[in-house]
């Protein structure tokens, strides 16, 4: 009988030291979610700045090109309009 309590006192004692183990991890894992959380929204919030800075380097770009564009036609001989217009026959 006394080995049977022995080994029951046993079995508690080995248990609260496996649930008291069991929560020190809980608090560890939840500690490391938390981290994890935290590097997940920064990393959110650096794709979210990189996105908004490629749309202005794409909207840079096409103003650019539309300068570049005009600048060019302003270069371009104007036409008169005795060369824009084909000659004219006499019948």
């Amino acid at each position: 009988m006394w080995k049977k309590l022995y080994s029951a006192v046993e079995g508690l004692i080995k248990l609260a030291w496996r649930v008291s183990r069991h929560d020190d991890q809980i608090r560890e894992l939840r500690q490391e979610v938390r981290e994890l959380a935290g590097k997940v929204n920064l990393v959110v919030i650096e794709l979210n700045r990189l996105s908004d800075r490629q749309d202005s380097d794409r909207e840079y770009a096409q103003l650019w090109v539309e300068n570049q564009l005009l600048k060019f036609e302003r270069r371009l001989l104007p036409v008169s309009p005795e060369e824009g217009n084909p000659p004219k026959t006499e019948d």
